[in-house]
């Protein structure tokens, strides 16, 4: 099953980054975080279903991700899963607002796609806002956009991240 890291003493792990001649405490490969975390991020929940050039790109995000953070959190952290994505941005049709005096728009959902490297497509996850239903969306303005969806479980809590590039990612 996919864990965080095996030895999760501050002092255990520290022992192992210097073992692999890492003093400064940086992954620079995903075979350091194979060894000195104890997880294989090759078994990651959706990886398989990445191109080559996607695998890539998730192995360079983790090490670098997991380089941006503090050892504490380093020995809690494990990718949960990864899927290359297209994102979809629904907004309403233009709108009055009384207090600007002008037409807006407001987005009123998102919607998920999963991109498989066989070309295959799986729905991933849609919402929209409560009051709101399919005829609402204006289609003539939907955004799309593509990226690495990265999931990670760290200090017992859930976080997802867009990547675009290794160190590219909010």
């Amino acid at each position: 099953m996919y864990k965080p890291t095996i030895n999760t003493s501050y002092k255990g792990v520290c022992r192992l980054y210097e073992t692999c001649g890492r003093s400064d405490y940086c992954l620079r490969a995903a075979e350091d975080i194979l060894f000195i975390h104890g997880f294989d991020i090759r078994k990651t929940p959706g990886y398989e279903d990445l191109t080559s050039d996607q695998k890539d790109l998730f192995a360079a995000h983790c090490v670098k991700y997991m380089n941006s953070v503090g050892m504490n959190t380093k020995i809690t952290m494990y990718p949960k899963t990864v899927h290359f994505v297209r994102e979809y941005q629904y907004c309403s049709f233009p709108e009055w607002d009384e207090e600007i005096q002008k037409n807006i728009r407001w987005q009123i959902g998102r919607e998920w796609i999963i991109l498989k490297a066989n070309g295959r497509t799986k729905k991933f996850k849609k919402y929209l806002d409560d009051d709101r239903t399919e005829a609402d969306i204006d289609k003539t303005v939907t955004k799309e956009f593509e990226y690495l969806r990265v999931d990670w479980r760290q200090n017992g809590t859930n976080v997802w991240f867009h990547v675009t590039a290794p160190d590219e990612y909010y």
